[in-house]
């Protein structure tokens, strides 16, 4: 009987730590599509992409965001061994040395990126607005940033710490 009701707990406990995941990523899903529409709207908006601008604009803009979210990661990703070679100790010089210049390789891509992608932009929008987009973006970003540092929450909490 213990032992029944032990399996019972145990699996009660289990289907409460699927809900919360799936209640936090279903939270996390509904945020980043309310951020993409004030996006679209802050872009249209600070750029005045006409509609027929925002039809080309926009496929463009999200495959050269692809580009270079794959591109941030492999930093994050580089920057991340390359920290655990040297507090760990481990790795040798040479292998240093390699690991950091692989993550100032992915650095320098990343900003390659940023030029290649303008160009993308110049083939569909006049050359001002094309100019602009990596400025309207980070102001964007600024503003996101700026609004998260105003909401209580957790954040506060933990910063506290």
């Amino acid at each position: 009987m213990i032992l029944a009701l032990a399996f019972c707990s145990a699996g009660f406990a289990q289907d409460n730590q699927n809900k919360n995941r799936q209640d936090k990523k279903e939270k996390f899903e509904q945020m980043m599509a309310e951020i993409q529409s004030r996006k679209i709207a802050f872009f249209t908006k600070h750029l005045k992409l006409t509609s027929e601008e925002a039809k080309v604009f926009w496929p463009v803009y999200e495959k050269c965001e692809a580009e270079r979210n794959a591109a941030r990661k492999e930093i994050r990703k580089s920057a991340w061994t390359l920290h655990k070679a040297v507090k760990e100790g481990n790795a040798s010089d040479e292998e240093i040395r390699s690991m950091a210049d692989t993550y100032y390789e992915n650095l320098d891509r990343e900003a390659s990126l940023q030029k290649l992608h303008y160009y993308e932009y110049l083939k569909v929008l006049p050359v001002k607005k094309a100019a602009m987009v990596r400025i309207v973006e980070e102001r964007f970003m600024n503003e996101l940033l700026s609004q998260w540092r105003r909401q209580p929450g957790p954040k506060d909490k933990d910063y506290k710490k």
